[in-house]
C-alpha cells in the first residue's frame, strides 16, 4: 500500500468512526468459527479496509495486516492469513451484515445524503440482476446451471453444463452517491422476477413503505404478476420498459399515437426527442389495472 492509499485509509477510518461508530458497527462481523483465535471483528474490518483502497487479493491483504497502524485500526496485534480471511468470510452471518447495511442506509437518509438522488422529489430504487462468476467444473448446491455451446480441438460443436451465481440488486443511484440497499440470490430453477419479489417483500419489512417512493425495472420485469405484487401488495409504483409487443398496452399505445402530434418535444444532446403520453391503458390479464404509457422516439442522422 503506497502513501496515498495509506492517507486515504487513515481519513476513511477517522470519518467512519465519527459518522458511523465504526468500532461498534464492526460487531456485525460474526461468523460460525468455534473459538476463533483471531476475532471476527478484526477479520471483517480488514476486509472492509481492503475494499476501500482496492486491495486486489487476500494474499496482499495478509501483507497489509502486518502494519502496526493497520493492527491498531482493526484491534488485533498480529498478522491475519489469507486462509483465515477465506475461511471466516464463508462463515459470516448474512443477516447480521444486512442489519448493519440497513442501519447505515437509514442514517444516510436522515442525514439528507440521498437528496441529490431524487427525481422530481421522488426517491427511486432500480432493480437489476447481475452474474458474479461462472465455472465449468466447480459447483455448489445453490448454483444455477445452463447449457453452453463449445467446440473441441477438431472444431466440432458440443454442449456442456456451466455453473454460475446470479443476484438481484436493489440500488439507489445518484450523481454523488449510489448505494445498494439489499440483494437477493436467485435460486436454482427460478426466474429473476421471483427473486426480485422476494427482495422487495423483505425490503418492505426491513425498510418500510416510505423509505423510497418508486421502483424502476427493465423489460424483463414488465409482466402482470410482478406489477400486481409490486403495486397492489407492496404499494410501490413501478416504472418498467415496455418492449413486448404481445401486451395490449403496447399495441394500444402504438395505435393511439400513430399519426398524432407528440405531447411534448425536447432536445437531448442536440437530438430532437418526441414524447407521447397515454395516461390510462389496460395492461394484461394478470394485471388488469390501468397503466400509463409514455412512448418516446429519438431521431438523428449519422
Amino acid at each position: 500500500m503506497n502513501n496515498t492509499d495509506f492517507t486515504l485509509l487513515s481519513r476513511f477510518v477517522t470519518w467512519a468512526q465519527k459518522r458511523f461508530a465504526l468500532s461498534l458497527l464492526a460487531g456485525c462481523f460474526t461468523d460460525a468459527r468455534p473459538q476463533p483465535e483471531i476475532p471476527s471483528r478484526a477479520v471483517g474490518l480488514s476486509l472492509v479496509l481492503g475494499e476501500v483502497v482496492h486491495i486486489p487479493s487476500l494474499l496482499q491483504l495478509q501483507a497489509e495486516t502486518r502494519l502496526p497502524q493497520w493492527q491498531r485500526w482493526v484491534g488485533y496485534a498480529g498478522e491475519i492469513s489469507h486462509d483465515t480471511f477465506g475461511y471466516a468470510s464463508a462463515r459470516m452471518d448474512p443477516d447480521q451484515l444486512r442489519r448493519a447495511g440497513i442501519w447505515i442506509c437509514r442514517k444516510l437518509k436522515r442525514g439528507k445524503a440521498f437528496e441529490p438522488n431524487k427525481i422530481n422529489g421522488l426517491l427511486v430504487v432500480s432493480l437489476d440482476a447481475n452474474e458474479q462468476f461462472c465455472s465449468d467444473h466447480r459447483c455448489c448446491e445453490d448454483c444455477l446451471t445452463r447449457e453452453v455451446a463449445c467446440k473441441d480441438a477438431q472444431g466440432r460443436e458440443f454442449k456442456k453444463t456451466q455453473y454460475y451465481h446470479k443476484q438481484v440488486y436493489a440500488q439507489l443511484s445518484g450523481p454523488e452517491l449510489s448505494v445498494i440497499l439489499d440483494l437477493e440470490p436467485m435460486r436454482p430453477g427460478e426466474e429473476e422476477c421471483a427473486a426480485a419479489l422476494r427482495l422487495l417483500r423483505r425490503m418492505r419489512r426491513k425498510y418500510g413503505r416510505r423509505f423510497f417512493d418508486a421502483v424502476v425495472v427493465d423489460s424483463w420485469y414488465a409482466n402482470g404478476p410482478f406489477l400486481k405484487t409490486g403495486v397492489e401488495e407492496l404499494g410501490w409504483p413501478v416504472v418498467a420498459v415496455l418492449k413486448q409487443e404481445r401486451y395490449e398496452a403496447h399495441q394500444e399505445a402504438l395505435a393511439l399515437t400513430r399519426g398524432q402530434k407528440p405531447t411534448r418535444v425536447v432536445e437531448r444532446d442536440g437530438r430532437p426527442v418526441e414524447i407521447w403520453d397515454v395516461p390510462s391503458l389496460r395492461f394484461t390479464d394478470p394485471y388488469a389495472g390501468p397503466v400509463r404509457v409514455v412512448r418516446v422516439r429519438e431521431r438523428w442522422t449519422q
